[in-house]
């Protein structure tokens, strides 16, 4: 169809319902749907402080940018999804990175990825394809060239240290890209409104678990198995992947303070591979309405960045983690009030 253009239906992400419910406008009908968006400068200012407040909240508790702002802008402003789900990922992807790099400077987390002494890293030498006694022998070629990659490989990480707040991460963001994609495919056959209540009641329970202070001890495959649960969920419905792994950190005994700022880099990461899906299976109409409204949101998400980071810094970790499990049991209510109430889907 080449006239047609596939609009994004629902949530953030690649999502089941996006293959249930896909809709094809033509280019028409798709002019018509976004050029009569038109707010006023009083609107845009609006959206700002929307999104400053829901990235206050996301940056200083682990989640609910998305989950908030989405769902608010579509109710009191009615922005169609065409136009609100990019703007919110690429300004998630921004501030993300943002609040990651200020958690870093802050001291809530460490982000570091030394370089070790030029000792160590000389061990292994660097592989040339002069060494190649036989360059017609291909056999040999593939076995120097694949020996080639494992010592630089070796070097790589021989010259390099990453720190244990970005290896988890990274472990989140790269599990929450596997996760989301699987996800979207298992649940083509699960309900709406079932998918929604499984995450609203999975949060809330984590939440409380949050509450009460109970913790098992940290591991790595512990780490592994949240970051997939919550990306699972995210494929599912495009919403409880920040809520889950923050609090999830938590859960395994990580310093809250470290479990939202690793939350923030993570989610950056994530954002990434839902817009580059995105642009890639539907399609954006990039008209002055469009740009105004990403303007908006990354300049009032921008601006709460700092205060959100200092609100982690210097709120007292008995204080923190109950506010992270208390916000984290109202952002699984709220998911549940968008499974039964239409006016919140």
């Amino acid at each position: 169809m080449p006239n047609e253009i596939l609009l994004y239906s629902k949530g953030i992400g690649l999502t089941p319902n996006f293959y249930r419910r896909q809709k094809f406008y033509s280019s028409k009908d798709l002019r018509n749907v976004t050029d009569v968006q038109t707010f006023t400068i009083g609107i845009y200012i609006l959206f700002a402080f929307l999104a400053l407040i829901c990235e206050y909240i996301d940056s200083a508790l682990g989640g609910g940018y998305g989950t908030l702002l989405v769902p608010l802008m579509m109710i009191l402003f009615n922005v169609p999804k065409a136009l609100l789900i990019p703007a919110v990922l690429f300004s998630e992807i921004i501030t993300g990175f943002s609040s990651a790099y200020l958690h870093h400077r802050m001291g809530n987390a460490n982000f570091e990825i030394k370089r070790n002494s030029s000792k160590a890293s000389t061990k292994t030498k660097a592989f040339k394809f002069s060494n190649l006694e036989k360059p017609n022998d291909q056999i040999i070629k593939t076995q120097n060239y694949q020996n080639g990659i494992s010592k630089k490989t070796k070097v790589f990480f021989h010259n390099f240290t990453l720190s244990e707040d970005f290896q988890i991460a990274f472990i989140l963001g790269f599990l929450g890209i596997i996760g989301g994609i699987i996800a979207a495919f298992v649940g083509l056959n699960i309900s709406d409104t079932a998918v929604r209540t499984y995450i609203g009641i999975l949060v809330i329970i984590v939440g409380i678990i949050v509450l009460i202070r109970l913790k098992w001890k940290f591991s790595w495959w512990k780490i592994s198995g949240i970051g997939l649960l919550a990306a699972f969920n995210k494929g599912l419905s495009g919403g409880g992947y920040g809520p889950l792994i923050s609090s999830g950190q938590i859960i395994v005994d990580r310093d809250p303070r470290q479990a939202v700022a690793s939350t923030s880099l993570s989610e950056a990461i994530v954002c990434i591979a839902s817009l580059v899906i995105y642009l890639t299976v539907g399609s954006v109409v990039l008209n002055s309405d469009y740009w105004f409204l990403l303007i908006a949101l990354l300049i009032g998400s921008l601006l709460s960045v700092p205060f959100a980071v200092l609100t982690v810094k210097y709120l007292p970790i008995k204080k923190l983690q109950p506010t992270i499990g208390g916000m984290t049991v109202l952002l699984g209510i709220f998911m549940l009030l968008k499974a039964y109430l239409p006016a919140f889907s």
